[in-house]
């Protein structure tokens, strides 16, 4: 019975293991970007509204993001898109990448949150 519980164990801890590289970000990966995601084209836009995410001041969030996606300073997709990550900047949680999916973006880059990635 203690051999079946190690393994049993084991077995999970591999499992969980093996589920948190699943959803990694490295560089030259293809990942989805989730539905209603906002995209930036430069460092500075994205780096100011996730400032103002993490303060926690709805309104102020609101209103900003309001204002750049109606000046094209942001873009904001409904359906989920596919990406290939061209880099990673773990410590500011933000995220290069070059849109994979067809259309007429395709091959544009962008700056994301890191949350907007499925993992």
């Amino acid at each position: 019975m203690r051999l079946l519980t190690t393994c049993i164990g084991l077995f999970v801890l591999v499992a969980a293991s093996t589920a948190s590289f699943a959803g990694e970000i490295r560089k030259g990966a293809t990942m989805e970007v989730k539905a209603n995601s906002i995209w930036f084209h430069d460092i500075p836009k994205l780096a100011h509204w996730q400032g103002l995410r993490k303060s926690g001041d709805a309104a102020a969030l609101e209103s900003h993001q309001d204002q750049v996606l109606s000046q094209r300073e942001a873009w904001q997709f409904i359906n989920p898109l596919i990406v290939k990550i061209v880099g990673y900047r773990r410590g500011e949680n933000q995220v290069d990448v070059e849109m994979k999916t067809a259309g007429r973006m395709l091959g544009t880059r962008w700056w994301l949150d890191a949350d907007a990635l499925t993992r």
